[in-house]
């Protein structure tokens, strides 16, 4: 074994021999290490899976120059891997190779790109040097003339990055070379791009990507890109990176060069999705920001229309005196600030998606209240979306703002009725469609968590009831219609309008900065708000009407979380506890003086079955006793008028009876009828909702459904 003088930087601090020894070896070796800070350092650490706080041996360009002098390794390591960091030329990496050849025991050595990616496998070489195969002296000859290692010994094409004539870019450089001597003598270059790094790779449910790094020349921070492996190389590709602003070759030939360095080696894996909010212990804005740490870095590859409105300016304080101030003692308000606080909370909590739509004639101020929600978490004029939109855009912002706060305005601004109509049940549904993949099966389904927050003059179930759609019981419990109710308490402003505008524009100067302290808290204390929740959750349901639907008690579990987070939120809002319930009490008594304490899907089905009952009574129902003058068409059935000892009944013909109950299952359209004594239960145990009609009105004896309705006076003893 070679005797030598010193140790190699680090050096003794890896003496496990065991352990893989790593080497920076280079003339930018000091710079990637950055003293365990380096940017590069800390990707590679993630690429190997090494601790960070690991020190490598660091073989700089002072270091290179004297390696005839030193340790760079321990006799009995057994595992070195070398990292090229910027220049190493061929000379430098024989001379490490004698060295560890001399010096120590090591079976296992590779040469390595400062990505990680495995360049050489130098072990048989190291072989062959301890055997006498290769001239050991080339230690010796390099300490005496370093110069011998001319940077351009370099004889096959490459690609580096470089100035040339003032600017900075990737270039593919084509030594040339002399026939000769097979010496070096110039180059030719082909520029490929500005300067850009693959700094990871990662995947999503449906495509893998590369992420990468560049600074347009029009910016000064970094641009962080995502894109799609399948596009690389394809124009989709080129013309997303350009629209980012990565200047690019428009050349055919060298944009492929350009791909295929892209695309080569190992680089540290991402966590890439479509979705915003939480993301293993972390949480992403639509803007792709990230609050809080992760095990590996996470980018989102989603896009929000609303994205860049996800700023802030001011501070919580700030917000607090001249927002949240001016807005106590507003129920209206104060919810709607709930609705937007409760957003992260429910995927701390595995809720289901709900919104609260505010409703109310002009001037009441709906836009002044979606603009203090909505400076919670940025810009409310750049935050805030509309119904004016297809569905499948919708969706995809719910995809976008996963455990996140969306912000509809304007309601009858939809699109259409039917559009509107589709996007709030799938809204708050969580699921998309099933879609089949280009490679055969099915894509897998978009899944979401949102609470939405919407505003509008009419309510959802009568804006749908105009374009003639039957709103479905569970969408109202979903999208939770609440009458607004206009500020009443002006704090230091004279009026209502003087109120209104200065919070207006308080929410321009002051947001986003709330939102982002209220996510790391909720961060830090999961468990309390989960605990908390359990609490109120009791509470709430003790405030419901006992004769109260099922359906009752899931909306105060809304009111439940919307509690959750105005009383976990006290620090930041000023708010004490007490205005914190009233306020919701408010609102709950005011969304249930809405939509009543019985089902309203029973509500509904007797609804439609009356009504249509009633339109078709005089036209389509032959007359008991018989009217001679009454032309009857499309015959649904008999009318019996009332007499002295019977009120007035009919029975309907079974077809007749799917068409007055159209859009629900009979069965449960007959047993709600049953339950509330419109229907009369059969009289034969094998058909429980039919009756035969008497013989004296139908000579045939048809079984038919037996219906009495309600008189006024039963209805109003109700």
């Amino acid at each position: 074994m070679a005797k030598y003088y010193k140790n190699a930087p680090h050096l003794n601090d890896n003496t496990n021999p065991f352990t893989e020894l790593f080497i920076l070896a280079g003339s930018q070796a000091w710079q990637m290490w950055g003293k365990g800070k380096g940017i590069e350092w800390d990707l590679l650490a993630q690429a190997t899976n090494t601790p960070a706080s690991q020190k490598p041996v660091i073989l700089g360009e002072s270091q290179l120059n004297e390696l005839q002098n030193l340790k760079i390794a321990h006799k009995e390591q057994a595992y070195i891997r070398i990292f090229q960091c910027g220049e190493l030329t061929q000379a430098q990496i024989t001379a490490i190779c004698h060295n560890i050849a001399e010096s120590t025991q090591a079976d296992s050595v590779k040469l390595c790109d400062s990505l990680g990616e495995l360049k050489e496998n130098l072990s048989n070489y190291i072989q062959r040097i301890r055997k006498g195969e290769t001239n050991a002296e080339i230690i010796a000859q390099h300490a005496i003339d370093p110069q011998n290692d001319d940077k351009t010994a370099q004889t096959t094409p490459y690609i580096e990055e470089r100035t040339e004539q003032g600017e900075k870019g990737l270039f593919y450089v084509i030594p040339k070379i002399d026939k000769q001597t097979g010496e070096r003598t110039g180059e030719v270059l082909k520029w490929l791009s500005s300067p850009v790094q693959v700094i990871g790779e990662g995947a999503t449910d449906t495509d893998s990507y590369l992420v990468l790094q560049f600074t347009p020349q029009h910016k000064t921070e970094p641009v962080i890109e995502a894109i799609a492996s399948a596009n690389l190389g394809e124009r989709e590709g080129w013309r997303q990176l350009r629209q980012k602003g990565l200047k690019i070759t428009s050349e055919t030939k060298t944009r492929a060069i350009l791909a295929d360095y892209l695309m080569r080696g190992i680089r540290p894996n991402w966590t890439l999705t479509n979705r915003t909010g939480w993301q293993g212990g972390a949480y992403l804005l639509p803007n792709g920001e990230t609050l809080g740490t992760t095990e590996k870095p996470v980018l989102f590859v989603g896009r929000s229309a609303g994205g860049r409105g996800y700023t802030q300016a001011g501070n919580v304080a700030s917000w607090r005196e001249h927002i949240a101030d001016n807005i106590k003692g507003n129920p209206s308000m104060m919810t709607a600030c709930a609705v937007a606080l409760s957003a992260p909370l429910i995927g701390i909590l595995e809720a289901d998606s709900f919104g609260v739509h505010l409703f109310g004639g002009s001037s009441t101020g709906k836009t002044t209240t979606a603009n203090v929600a909505s400076s919670i978490y940025g810009h409310p004029e750049h935050t805030r979306l509309t119904w004016y939109s297809t569905a499948y855009g919708i969706l995809n912002e719910a995809l976008a703002h996963n455990d996140g706060f969306l912000t509809l305005d304007e309601i009858g601004q939809g699109s259409s009725i039917k559009d509107v109509n589709t996007t709030a049940y799938a809204l708050f549904n969580g699921v998309g469609k099933i879609q089949g993949a280009r490679e055969g099966g099915n894509r897998d389904l978009m899944r979401w968590r949102t609470v939405a927050f919407s505003t509008g003059e009419k309510d959802v179930e009568t804006f749908l009831q105009a374009g003639g759609i039957n709103v479905k019981a569970g969408q109202l419990i979903r999208l939770l219609n609440i009458p607004i109710r206009k500020a009443h308490i002006f704090h230091q402003y004279s009026n209502a309008k003087a109120h209104a505008d200065a919070l207006n524009e308080a929410t321009r100067q002051h947001y986003g900065a709330i939102g982002r302290e209220w996510i790391n808290k909720l961060n830090e204390q999961q468990e309390n708000a989960r605990k908390v929740y359990r609490t109120l959750k009791v509470k709430w349901a003790e405030r419901v009407p006992q004769e109260a639907d099922p359906q009752v008690y899931r909306v105060a579990d809304r009111f439940a979380i919307m509690e959750t987070a105005l009383q976990l939120a006290q620090p930041l809002t000023g708010w004490q506890e007490w205005e914190n319930n009233e306020a919701l009490i408010c609102a709950f008594n005011d969304w249930l003086a809405m939509y009543g304490v019985k089902s309203k899907e029973s509500e509904q089905v007797i609804e439609q079955f009356t009504g249509w009952l009633i339109k078709y009574s005089e036209s389509r129902f032959i007359e008991i006793p018989d009217n001679p003058y009454r032309t009857i068409q499309e015959v649904a059935g008999y009318r019996v008028l009332a007499t002295d000892k019977t009120d007035e009944h009919f029975y309907l013909f079974p077809h007749a009876f799917t068409e007055a109950t159209n859009g629900y299952p009979k069965m449960q359209a007959c047993e709600i009828l049953l339950n509330a004594g419109i229907l009369q239960r059969g009289k034969e145990a094998q058909y429980k909702y039919l009756n035969r009609i008497p013989k004296k009105h139908d000579p045939k004896r048809q079984r038919a459904y037996f219906i009495i309705l309600p008189s006024e006076t039963d209805e109003e003893a109700e």
